[in-house]
């Protein structure tokens, strides 16, 4: 069945197809979301999570600036310091659907099955039979879609190993011994979450040291504080300020240059309130995973260390080693469309308005980093990417 042609269609409903959207009805351009709203939030994090960026970094964007997460927390009566605390996962999935209503963003919930060219643009099969004709399309697929399991541990048996991203109930892992991959808020937090639910857990990293983020800086400080760090919303200091503030001329820099960046900067790192839950945790540093065999139900995995090799047994790994960017892995693209984007580095080449080399088609959100820098990698980055496609499509 062939639906009237619209002006876009927004692929993914997290927090950048949700931005998208509202600023894209602030326009009048008309426009269709499909997917399930917040799907990586609400099915592929666990239980008990906290949100690593700050309150005040965290918030979905509409043209008006109405539906921030500090209004919200206003209207349920939570205490305006709490703010600046870690935000609890289910809080902020109660945020999004706010803004949902709120906005009125027409969300359908529905998945796409595949996305082809059409002489004068796009056509999208959905999985109700439904196929939407569209001029222009924009991908803002969750980072679900690009979690990465390192060759090392890909051939173990599903029942023995898990993305960090497949641990939704740390309650099921209780009184089983747990090795967690990785140095990031993922393997951290995945790991107190464990320890929390009475699991013994082991962290291995690679790195000689962790790293940690900066305690939320204090109210009232003074102008030359502040002119030394100035308050980001991801946090403080003129990097992390440039980086946010800066996309357009970070989409000037060489391509190289950009690349450089973005694997330099927001590395693997955990956040500071995490430390005290950590305390009675064992983490192995300087340590990677050279080989892994399951054997009866355990796992055997062969490190490298600083000093030489050492082995160690499991009943289950859990894999928090990130997500990398393929297009490869965006399986609703057609092999036409797929082949035809230009890449940098892994993700799509965009232009200035996030328009990738098959016109008409743009890609957003963690996608777009090694365009537009590091920040789109976060919630922070949907404002400016939402007023950017605004503009440009009105």
């Amino acid at each position: 069945m062939k639906s009237q042609r619209v002006d876009v269609a927004i692929v993914g409903a997290g927090p950048y197809g949700l931005s998208i959207a509202a600023h894209l009805a602030g326009r009048g351009v008309r426009a269709r979301i499909f997917g399930s709203p917040m799907h990586t939030w609400r099915h592929a994090m666990p239980e008990g999570m906290q949100l690593r960026s700050p309150g005040f970094g965290s918030d979905l964007s509409d043209p008006a600036g109405d539906f921030t997460l500090a209004r919200y927390w206003t209207i349920r009566g939570l205490p305006p310091a709490e703010l600046r605390d870690p935000v609890p996962l289910d809080v902020y999935v109660e945020y999004a659907q706010w803004f949902v209503d709120g906005t009125a963003v027409p969300v359908e919930d529905v998945m796409v099955r595949r996305l082809s060219r059409e002489t004068d643009g796009f056509s999208l099969d959905l999985e109700t039979g439904e196929s939407v004709r569209a001029r222009n399309v924009v991908v803002a697929a969750g980072l679900t879609h690009f979690a990465h399991m390192p060759d090392e541990l890909a051939e173990l048996p599903a029942d023995v190993v898990s993305h960090s991203s497949e641990v939704l109930r740390p309650s099921e892992f209780a009184n089983r011994d747990v090795v967690v991959v990785g140095a990031g808020q993922s393997a951290l937090e995945t790991a107190a979450l464990l320890h929390e639910q009475d699991a013994r857990v082991q962290v291995i990293s690679r790195c000689r040291e962790l790293t940690w983020t900066d305690e939320p800086v204090p109210d009232g400080r003074g102008l030359v504080q502040r002119l030394r760090a100035p308050d980001g919303r991801l946090c403080a200091g003129w990097t992390c300020v440039g980086f946010e503030y800066g996309p357009k001329l970070f989409h000037r820099l060489p391509e190289q240059r950009r690349l450089s960046l973005v694997g330099s900067y927001f590395g693997p790192m955990g956040a500071w309130w995490l430390r005290t839950r950590l305390a009675d945790v064992n983490i192995m540093l300087g340590r990677s995973v050279t080989k892994a065999a399951a054997c009866d139900g355990e796992v055997e995995l062969a490190l490298r260390t600083t000093s030489g090799t050492e082995t160690i047994r499991t009943t289950h790994v859990v894999a928090a080693t990130g997500y990398r960017v393929d297009l490869d892995r965006l399986v609703f693209l057609d092999d036409e469309v797929r082949r035809a984007v230009r890449t940098a580095g892994r993700g799509p080449a965009l232009s200035r308005a996030f328009e990738s080399s098959v016109a008409g088609l743009y890609f957003v959100g963690a996608a777009s980093a090694t365009s537009f820098g590091p920040v789109t990698r976060f919630v922070a980055g949907a404002k400016f990417t939402g007023r950017t496609l605004a503009r440009h499509f009105a």
